[in-house]
């Protein structure tokens, strides 16, 4: 399922943002967001909500900001494990989720369709942090979904 390449690839960007000096996670920079560290709250922060909404439940209440890379990848594992065990249940991915917006404007999307909408908002925000990481003038990570396939042996050498 596409979900798991979003799983995968933000595994696999907050592990090389472990190898990076400490410093890089907090930095500000000129960007979509100021730092590597709001840009992945942000992302947290929208996997939480539309998890949410999958489920029919109200939105979150308001996290607070992460203080450490630890702790950012420790909620992100546990809220990625929760949101599998959850798709692992789901019998159906075309049952429509009526939801409110954060302007209050109602909607209506398939499962499917949120689900593809997360994995490209990750896919999005993950390519910010890594013209982030060049601007501090460290290198990325690749997180193209071809790589993921790869590494999962679903694609012949």
């Amino acid at each position: 399922m596409e979900f798991s390449y979003h799983v995968w690839a933000t595994r696999k960007l907050l592990g090389h943002l472990k190898t990076l000096p400490r410093d890089i996670f907090q930095k500000e920079i000129q960007s979509v967001f100021p730092s590597v560290e709001r840009t992945l709250f942000h992302l947290y922060e929208v996997d939480e909500l539309w998890f949410s909404r999958l489920k029919g439940e109200p939105s979150p209440v308001d996290k607070k900001m992460f203080e450490t890379l630890e702790e950012c990848e420790m909620d992100f594992s546990d809220l990625h494990s929760e949101i599998l065990d959850w798709l692992d249940g789901m019998a159906d991915g075309t049952v429509s989720v009526r939801y409110r917006s954060s302007k209050g404007e109602a909607y209506e999307n398939t499962r499917e369709e949120i689900l593809k909408h997360l994995v490209n908002h990750g896919t999005y925000h993950r390519g910010n942090i890594s013209a982030m990481l060049w601007q501090l003038g460290e290198k990325g990570v690749s997180t193209d979904y071809i790589y993921y396939l790869r590494e999962k042996g679903d694609l012949l050498p």
